[in-house]
């Protein structure tokens, strides 16, 4: 029985097969506060297991949070960063070739 943020507000709602809430952490412009998304998710981070190196993030990702990087594969905003900044380096050494 999950908690959901709605544009009317936090709903908890009762069900046996509702997605998880999205699990993103983000900044409100105006006040500053962190507050988890808590959206319905679409989505799972297909990125690597930092934990223990085996697996996928699985992290439960709205449709605002997914970045999709290839077709039916998404990634959570920390595991982009990861993966953009592992393909700048790639890249760098690739042009010099």
């Amino acid at each position: 029985m999950p908690f959901y943020r709605l544009k009317t507000g936090i709903v908890h709602v009762k069900g046996t097969r509702l997605p998880a809430p999205c699990c993103v952490r983000f900044c409100w412009p105006s006040s500053g506060k962190e507050q988890v998304c808590m959206a319905p998710s679409a989505y799972l981070c297909d990125g690597p297991n930092n934990a223990n190196r085996s697996g996928t993030c699985d992290a439960p990702l709205c449709e605002v949070h997914a970045r999709q990087i290839g077709p039916n594969r998404h990634l959570c905003p920390a595991c982009h960063l990861s993966h953009s900044a592992a393909e700048r380096q790639r890249s760098l050494f690739t042009s010099i070739v």
